[in-house]
């Protein structure tokens, strides 16, 4: 195929259909997921902040909370509001297989395809859940594709490049629009063109520079939002990254172990065998192209913990993204049989099935945890999607109060889920997050509230609350139940007499 577009005509209808029935089934399959659990940590935080429509917020830019906020007027505030999610990442699904098929031929597209969906954080966060990644993967893939048409497909008349490299610049755009990391994969691009000599005539041509024009007007809000509040979230984002004092090799282990979990022990392997045989025919400009798109995060982001902060596997998925097409080709090229890859295939969706399954009863119930050697005051992961809606029947939650305050960013979303969007929350911690950019609280001053914080974290909450009241009240002790076992205890403390309008101003800078 040398450096041109893969051949799809032999049984390239079979095979499209058969990627339309892979993203059938598991768009099915995550629309069991999605009813099973509850909304999580992370999801239940963007619902609250993106009530009021902003143009952009502070942990990451603004797509995903643009459609969670019209998902959640349409659908409510619950997993309905995850349909938009499934849909993008079937959508993303779809491009990715076409991108694949014109550039390794029909039989890697589906091996990559069917990968992607089987693993873990593709199927779950990317492809379930309300979060910056899926909103991310569908831009990218979109720009990949409408670039790959650009560089290896045949000659196209003027019309056709202008049109390519418009639809590159809108679609690197969305993915700008919805995390910072889509800058890597711009890097990525241009590293791409400035090191591929055939490539290089695009730097000469007008079209690009004006698909980046059309990018960062997308990206605009960002940046005029970010202006407004002292570059918080930029600062917030960098920040991560900064050296800290002496190498930390244990956390690079942990996050090279993440990632083999988020992508799954099973595929992991492949996924690797198809990196390294991508690099050693780094010649072929085809599978160069994907390695310059795929290696920049999970380089960055890989090896930062080694000096900075913690950092988290699926920061480094963007490019782990672009790997599922090199291990198509790496498994075409091999020439496993029909029947190998049909085995393989059905030992992946199993074992993704079980992991499901185990996840879904453990949330439900939490007995299968019981079953297994573990400390008593072992942390639950699968807590994170447990629905508080219970809170609102607290007495001291009812009648509602004119304000709920809180001890943790991440306790606040599902506060704010359980309690509907007439009960305003605010957050008055020192790491706030998008709390201290929310609107509501004005005219609080001198008014009553309930501060709600976990027993553990009572008095410290109490310290906080204290300088902002005239007076607490007694703590009244609330136990949330999963199936009839306590699965988080609460404190509600009575607030009188708010001295101040909310929220609290971020620390180290100014709201707006």
């Amino acid at each position: 195929m040398g450096a041109s577009l893969g051949r799809r005509t032999e049984g390239t209808d079979g095979a499209d259909r058969t990627a339309v029935l892979i993203l059938a089934g598991f768009l099915a399959g995550r629309f069991v997921f999605a009813l099973l659990l509850g909304p999580g940590v992370d999801e239940s935080y963007t619902l609250a902040i993106s009530r009021p429509l902003n143009l952009s917020y502070f942990d990451h830019p603004p797509l995903h909370q643009w459609i969670a906020h019209f998902a959640a007027a349409a659908l409510g505030e619950g997993v309905g509001a995850r349909l938009p999610f499934l849909l993008i990442f079937a959508a993303t699904g779809w491009i990715y297989y076409r991108l694949t098929a014109d550039l390794f031929g029909t039989r890697a597209a589906l091996v990559a395809l069917f990968a992607l969906n089987a693993s873990p954080f593709f199927f779950a966060s990317a492809g379930t859940w309300i979060v910056p990644d899926g909103p991310l993967l569908f831009g990218l893939a979109a720009a990949a594709w409408a670039l790959a048409r650009l560089f290896f497909g045949p000659p196209a008349d003027r019309g056709s490049v202008w049109g390519l490299w418009l639809a590159v610049g809108v679609a690197l755009g969305l993915a700008g629009l919805s995390k910072y990391s889509a800058a890597l994969s711009a890097l990525g691009l241009l590293a791409f063109v400035a090191a591929s000599p055939p490539q290089r005539r695009w730097l000469a041509h007008p079209a690009p520079y004006v698909a980046a024009a059309v990018a960062l007007v997308l990206i605009a809000p960002v940046v005029v939002w970010n202006a407004r509040h002292g570059w918080v979230s930029f600062g917030f984002q960098g920040g991560r990254g900064a050296p800290g004092t002496g190498l930390k090799p244990a956390q690079l282990l942990a996050m090279a172990l993440g990632e083999i979990a988020y992508l799954s022990p099973w595929l992991a392997g492949p996924l690797a065998m198809g990196l390294f045989a991508a690099w050693r025919k780094r010649g072929d400009p085809r599978r160069f192209f994907l390695l310059c798109l795929a290696l920049p995060p999970i380089l960055v982001f890989t090896l930062t913990p080694l000096w900075g902060a913690r950092g988290l596997p699926h920061w480094t998925m963007p490019g782990w993204f672009f790997v599922f097409a090199l291990m198509g080709a790496w498994a075409s090229d091999r020439g496993f049989s029909a029947p190998t890859l049909r085995g393989w295939a059905f030992a992946s969706a199993g074992l993704l099935a079980a992991v499901v399954a185990v996840v879904s009863v453990e949330a439900a119930t939490g007995w299968p945890l019981r079953l297994l050697p573990h400390r008593s005051d072992a942390a639950d992961p699968t807590l994170e999607v447990f629905d508080w809606r219970g809170l609102r029947d607290a007495p001291a939650l009812r009648p509602a109060p004119a304000f709920v305050l809180a001890a943790k960013w991440s306790d606040a979303g599902k506060i704010a889920l359980a309690l509907g969007p007439a009960v305003p929350v605010f957050v008055i911690s020192d790491d706030p997050r998008g709390w201290a950019f929310v609107s509501g609280g004005d005219g609080l001053a001198g008014r009553d509230g309930v501060l709600v914080a976990r027993a553990d974290d009572l008095v410290v909450a109490q310290a906080e609350a204290a300088p902002l009241v005239r007076s607490l009240g007694p703590p009244e002790a609330y136990a949330l139940k999963r199936n009839g076992e306590t699965a988080v205890e609460l404190a509600l403390v009575p607030v009188h007499g708010l001295t101040r309008n909310l929220p609290l101003p971020y620390p180290g800078a100014s709201a707006e």
